[in-house]
């Protein structure tokens, strides 16, 4: 096959139509590929302070531990930055770090698409998904001594994209795994981003996919107990004060306990449970009211902003705020009623309407282990020569082992 070259656009077809489209933008950017190198035009305090105010500082012991340790023990560098492409922290494997630096890959270079054309940060953050570019398919010249991988990483509350994490080096950069394991870093880092607050002013009460039930506002945050969550998350899916909704103490005991008759020992939670939410104390705070029990002032559930992502065809939103099963260690029944009713929401949605990035990134959850459906499904949108396709086959043959 022909190899592309980016001064000759009759040799572009060569390339896979997602990279084909990025080097078309990245010749409006670049007048000259062979002379282009990223811009390092950060100043060391301009530095210090974005990585200061970045909300990825709070989620680098995540991304260390799944992603960076591993990376350096393969001879592989990771590199997270901005939303705008400009690299924040680059680490990993120390010679890998120093040949990176002959081509300003380095904290404080510019790494969009704008910047230095076709790269696996600027083609993740152009589109909003992952992304693998080979050594010659980078569109500038000095580059090509390198693979990368790189995914987007987004708040949990908003789907907005806060930055980027890539994975560098040699070959095992962008094999089958590259992408799985970037993926799977950022989904736990946006795991503990769920204790940030969103711009809605409400309380939050974060859900899905944590052994760890959070009720965060404002500067406050809440570690609930698991029954104290089961209560919020019922009080907050069926009811509010506004319009005099809410359950009665038979409703929710049963929900809570599979049958009625134990209200005294609801009542008694329910005290322990004011006294939880007494500490978070500004304007976002929440209270209970009884008879009906129902909660003082709205609270924005995880796990409804998911739903109502999915009723409006939102699915790359809800695929960002999912995290996982609702609850997982609950076994209260209207809990199981609830988690059931949202996997199959989102399982539905994915398999009518879902884009192959969509199936590939529905496919990452843990339920979805054994749904050949999806697999299968999946694997007809992807195009054949995807690294996403490579690792679902694989993941098809273990299946039928």
């Amino acid at each position: 096959m022909m190899r592309a070259v980016p001064d000759q656009p009759d040799t572009w077809n060569a390339l896979a139509p997602g990279l084909r489209a990025s080097w078309r933008r990245s010749a409006e950017y670049l007048s000259d590929p062979a002379a282009a190198l990223a811009p390092v035009d950060t100043s060391d305090d301009d530095l210090e302070r974005l990585r200061a105010s970045s909300p990825l500082q709070g989620v680098l012991p995540v991304l260390d531990q799944l992603l960076i340790r591993p990376a350096s023990e393969a001879g592989l560098i990771v590199a997270i930055g901005d939303a705008q492409g400009r690299l924040l922290w680059v680490n990993g494997d120390r010679q890998a770090l120093r040949r990176a630096e002959a081509s300003a890959f380095q904290p404080g270079a510019r790494w969009s698409e704008r910047a230095i054309g076709t790269s696996a940060p600027g083609v993740a953050l152009a589109t909003g998904r992952g992304a693998q570019v080979h050594q010659g398919e980078h569109f500038a010249f000095s580059a090509h001594q390198f693979s990368c991988s790189a995914a987007p990483i987004r708040n949990p509350h908003t789907g907005a994209v806060l930055g980027v994490v890539d994975l560098t080096g040699g070959p095992e950069a962008v094999a089958v795994h590259s992408l799985p394991l970037i993926y799977a870093a950022i989904s736990a880092a946006e795991a503990e981003l769920k204790v940030l607050t969103s711009d809605t002013g409400l309380a939050q009460l974060i859900t899905l996919g944590t052994a760890v039930p959070l009720l965060s506002t404002g500067s406050h945050r809440v570690r609930l107990s698991l029954r104290h969550a089961e209560i919020l998350t019922l009080l907050a899916w069926h009811g509010d004060a506004d319009r005099g909704r809410g359950l009665s103490s038979g409703e929710l005991a049963e929900m809570l306990f599979g049958e009625r008759g134990h209200e005294v020992a609801l009542r008694a939670e329910m005290v322990r449970l004011r006294r939880a939410l007494a500490k978070v104390s500004d304007g976002a705070g929440v209270d209970l009211l009884s008879k009906p029990y129902r909660l003082t002032s709205p609270c924005e559930l995880d796990a409804l902003t998911v739903r109502r992502a999915l009723a409006s065809g939102a699915r790359s939103l809800a695929l960002d705020i999912y995290g996982g099963q609702l609850l997982p260690g609950s076994e209260a029944p209207g809990i199981l009623m609830l988690r059931r009713a949202l996997e199959a929401e989102m399982r539905e949605t994915m398999l009518a309407d879902g884009s192959a990035e969509d199936l590939w990134r529905y496919l990452q959850l843990p339920e979805t282990t054994g749904d050949l459906q999806a697999l299968y499904t999946a694997l007809k949108l992807l195009p054949t020569n995807s690294p996403q396709r490579a690792a679902l086959v694989a993941r098809a043959g273990h299946a039928r082992l």
